[in-house]
């Protein structure tokens, strides 16, 4: 009689779903672009496997300087076509290790407030929509972290996801009204 130890099947059978998983959205595709216009400006992306991608569309106007600590400004609109095709910038965060860490295409930016979208390519019908921030503990975490791609999602369910990269830490959580007096009554998420 063979023996079954729990803890290795558990984590094998873990393993082999995390590397499934993780094979969709890593895998190469075929890819056109995507067009679609929104009331700050015109955004192109990508259409993959039949799923419009936009990837670090922004959704505030800038977090840094003397907008450090404040609620975040509205966006401005732009004139043009702005790419939508590579993830927005994670907010500062501490470096995380092993299958926490973040390897992404861009470096860590307090003007961080930029969503990635996934939705059905094609027609204009409407679609339900499922916000999604990412975890982290407030301290770390992005949008574009490989594990949390919606494309599946946004294919197999005919929904619209959308991923937020926001302010985490001391930049998005410290309240400072008492400190600073009215202008940073706001501060803190």
């Amino acid at each position: 009689m063979t023996r079954v130890n729990r803890r290795k099947l558990i984590l094998g059978a873990s393993g082999g779903l995390a590397a499934t998983l993780l094979a969709g959205p890593m895998r190469a595709r075929s890819a056109e672009e995507s067009l679609v216009e929104t009331r700050h400006g015109k955004v192109r992306g990508l259409r993959t496997d039949g799923v419009d991608i936009y990837r670090g569309v922004p959704y505030a106007g800038p977090v840094s300087g003397r907008n450090r600590f404040k609620p975040a400004p509205p966006l401005a609109a732009w004139t043009g076509v702005r790419d939508a095709l590579i993830a927005g910038p994670p907010s500062i965060q501490p470096q995380q290790s092993g299958a926490f860490a973040l390897k992404l295409p861009t470096e860590p930016s307090e003007d961080c407030l930029t969503l990635t979208v996934w939705t059905p390519a094609g027609g204009g019908k409407r679609r339900p929509v499922m916000l999604y921030n990412h975890g982290g503990g407030f301290n770390s975490g992005s949008a574009a972290s490989p594990i949390q791609d919606g494309a599946q999602l946004a294919r197999l369910y005919d929904v619209v996801v959308v991923a937020t990269n926001h302010r985490l830490g001391l930049l998005g959580y410290l309240y400072l009204g008492e400190l600073g007096g009215a202008e940073y009554a706001e501060s803190g998420n």
